[in-house]
């Protein structure tokens, strides 16, 4: 190889490091892996039924339990609940998971959104805005289940 050549050769052998450097996508990673059941009850059930645990208060026959945390790591999970909530309403607007782009995707982007004001809330350790960011969580679930779960007509759950 002759001398001028040789710069010409090392630039381009550097500028297609990087692209030589990135891995291949997994063979069958590109799309969802869940159906919308699964992700319902491995990711946002769980996920929704965490954050609940921490916000607000119950009655008892021994008295009113409280429910806000009290340490930060009680408030990390908080955040860390609130997180998982948020994205699973991006995991349910996926293509080839959205049921439609209408309604579904509204209630997907609802979930989402109160899943950040959830995640805002608990980072701000505020028991207020996490027992109202809960119930906005709590809104866009049954506001979808309600349209896309078919119930019973004598069932007790009625449509909103």
């Amino acid at each position: 190889m002759s001398r001028p050549a040789l710069p010409a050769t090392l630039a381009a052998l550097i500028l297609a490091a990087p692209a030589l450097a990135q891995p291949a996508p997994a063979a069958g990673l590109s799309g969802p892996m869940l159906s919308v059941r699964d992700v319902m009850r491995h990711i946002v059930n769980p996920a929704a039924e965490r954050f609940w645990k921490g916000s607000g208060s119950v009655s008892t026959e021994d008295g009113v339990e409280e429910r806000t945390p009290t340490s930060d790591a009680a408030w990390a999970e908080m955040v860390d609940a609130a997180a998982v909530v948020q994205e699973s309403g991006n995991l349910l607007m996926m293509q080839g998971r959205a049921r439609d782009q209408d309604a579904f995707a509204r209630y997907s982007r609802q979930l989402a959104e109160a899943g950040a004001a959830g995640m805002a809330a608990a980072q701000a350790k505020d028991p207020d805005k996490v027992f109202e960011t809960g119930g906005q969580i709590y809104d866009a679930c049954f506001a979808c289940h309600a349209r896309y779960i078919p119930r019973p007509a004598n069932s007790l759950w009625k449509q909103p």
